[in-house]
């Protein structure tokens, strides 16, 4: 969804030339350790080799392209793309940028063409600039968006895995063109203030408006220092607006502060802090993947409290009104069906205990009061797998197999378990986790003394495989048993993809929706290049499934990491249809789809 900016700096006039240069014996040595990096920590190297037919050993052309480079801007869109070439929206480089050129309108892709779903009125009075949410962008400085899509299709941070992920996030760069994401941006626009866009309205006119630029921060235009850069660049973008403009009919392109699910911007729930054991550290390192500060401009936030769609019919809150709420669920009424909606946000919330706890409350009321229940883990960005496995379990009634990796075996590893080992111990930590530090150990030990790339699987959120559903001080088993309908997009990421396939694996759920992003693994980030200030974020492992599964254009795969879980029933909410009318087309077939789960108990 759009979200208004706001203006902080503008730059007018790039001057390339007037900066330094790296020296291509600096770029070659930046480059090469880029690759160097994947080279030894990048877990699903054989995957993308056979599947994807992309080698990252295969430096060479790679290496021709960085010496032939004129400028910094081009040696940084080399280290893009080489990235890039994996597919994988855990994996990119990026560099240090604030700058962000933006058009005061949100911008998706719906029945295959781009849409604008979301206007800035205060920027674009209707007086002067008539065109509404749902009329198409046919093009932009004279280019069209098909065209625009394929030229940025390098530059779609975390959306990689999936070619809808890319193709969404791409339009919307053609008009929010953040630096740190498209090094070339800043001359992507010249000396120019304004853009041309030519806007096909729904009524079938083709009208052609000229509109400002708006400018955030200071471009990056060759390497040299930048005073006061913030190294949290990816979480200190421009400051986040006080509402949201919600999908639905009307004119609410012309508001911030309309939302049908009546939730306001809940701040971050107020409960304290989790306190970590330093001990369980290593744990966190190998199982949270948070994603980035992932609002591309119009398409987000990832994490967004309101679901996409406006509520069904006869929608009764229950979570979603407080500060201290971590989701938003209620019940309604399908015929004479009591149905129950619990949206997941976020897979790394700001207490995970707390909000566990929270959630196996409201599975406990859902289990006496409903007769199915919808869980909507759209446009949810993942964070913790260790904590989607909890939740996992919240809805599996027996015990299941948990979370579990294949961990890319390097020295690093080797060290990062021994420590805690030896910390474990020191420290008196449970059995589970001194077995779970030496278990992981050994293997990443063998691994590595045999020259292979992977261990095989290992549990990651327990010394065992399986893990088991919550209960209550006297034993009863507090897990949610009834019929359960999973919502899933192509933005349905990381550890909720995790969580989706724990359900699916066990026969617990039916998948709805479009094929999630492909997104597995736990990732670690690291300077790229003492020249050049670049960074990395890098794959280490694979997560693995129960058995192998076979979808459309692969054979049968232990992991989804560049896949996506594949829905059982599948459903686009990305339809004019649904953007006009806050998705009731989509609310009305998940109603259809869950009250037909019950129908076949």
């Amino acid at each position: 969804m759009f979200i208004r900016k706001v203006i902080v700096f503008a730059l007018l006039c790039f001057c390339p030339s007037a900066f330094a240069e790296l020296t291509t014996d600096q770029k070659v040595a930046d480059f090469t350790q880029l690759a160097a990096l994947y080279a030894r920590n990048y877990g699903p190297y054989e995957a993308k080799k056979d599947y994807f037919a992309f080698d990252l050993f295969n430096v060479k052309p790679w290496l021709d392209q960085v010496r032939a480079s004129k400028t910094d801007l081009e040696f940084y869109d080399i280290c893009v793309k080489y990235v890039a070439g994996l597919r994988d929206s855990h994996d990119e480089f990026t560099i240090r940028s604030s700058y962000e050129p933006y058009l005061p309108i949100g911008v998706d892709v719906y029945d295959g063409k781009v849409l604008i779903d979301g206007i800035d009125r205060k920027l674009l009075p209707a007086s002067s600039y008539p065109f509404r949410v749902g009329d198409e962008l046919v093009s932009l400085d004279g280019k069209s968006m098909q065209d625009w899509i394929k030229e940025l299709d390098p530059y779609t941070v975390n959306g990689a895995s999936n070619a809808v992920s890319r193709a969404r996030l791409a339009a919307n760069l053609a008009v929010d063109r953040y630096q740190a994401w498209w090094p070339t941006s800043p001359l992507s626009l010249g000396n120019r203030t304004s853009t041309t866009l030519v806007v096909k309205r729904q009524s079938g006119d083709t009208e052609t408006y000229t509109v400002a630029w708006q400018l955030y921060g200071t471009p990056v235009l060759g390497e040299g220092p930048i005073p006061g850069f913030s190294a949290n660049f990816m979480q200190s973008r421009r400051p986040k607006p006080t509402g949201t403009i919600a999908r639905s009919k009307g004119d609410v392109e012309d508001s911030l502060d309309t939302n049908p699910w009546a939730l306001g911007t809940l701040p971050p729930a107020d409960v304290a802090p989790e306190v970590i054991p330093e001990y369980l550290a290593a744990q966190r390192l190998l199982t949270v993947a948070l994603p980035l500060a992932t609002e591309n401009g119009g398409l987000g936030p990832f994490g967004s409290p309101s679901p996409v769609f406006n509520p069904p019919a006869g929608f009764t809150l229950r979570l979603g009104s407080r500060s201290s709420d971590f989701f938003v669920s209620g019940t309604f009424p399908v015929g004479a069906r009591k149905l129950g909606y619990i949206r997941i946000p976020t897979m790394s919330p700001s207490n995970t205990s707390s909000a566990y706890a929270q959630f196996v409350a409201e599975m406990v009321y859902m289990q006496a009061n409903t007769d199915g229940l919808v869980v909507d883990v759209m446009a949810n960005g993942g964070g913790s797998g260790c904590y989607a496995q909890n939740l996992a379990g919240a809805l599996i009634p027996h015990t299941f197999r948990g979370l579990s990796y294949q961990v890319r075996a390097t020295q690093f590893w080797i060290a990062v378990f021994g420590s805690s080992l030896a910390n474990a111990k020191v420290n008196g930590a449970p059995e589970y986790i001194q077995l779970f530090y030496a278990a992981y150990l050994q293997q990443v030990q063998q691994a590595f003394s045999e020259n292979r790339g992977m261990t095989g699987s290992l549990p990651v959120c327990g010394a065992s495989f399986d893990t088991s559903p919550p209960q209550d001080s006297s034993g009863n088993m507090l897990a949610y048993t009834k019929p359960i309908l999973v919502l899933t997009d192509n933005f349905t990421l990381s550890a909720a993809e995790l969580f989706t396939m724990m359900l699916q694996d066990e026969g617990r759920a039916t998948v709805f929706g479009t094929v999630t992003d492909g997104g597995g693994g736990n990732v670690n980030s690291y300077n790229a290049g003492a020249y050049s200030e670049g960074l990395t974020r890098v794959t280490q492992s694979l997560i693995t499934r129960k058995v192998p599964v076979a979808v459309p254009g692969f054979p049968a795969l232990n992991y989804y990491d560049g896949v996506g879980i594949y829905p059982d029933i599948q459903a686009d909410y990305m339809t004019r249809g649904n953007l006009m009318s806050g998705g009731a087309s989509f609310v009305s077939a998940f109603s259809s789809a869950i009250t037909g789960l019950i129908d076949k108990q």
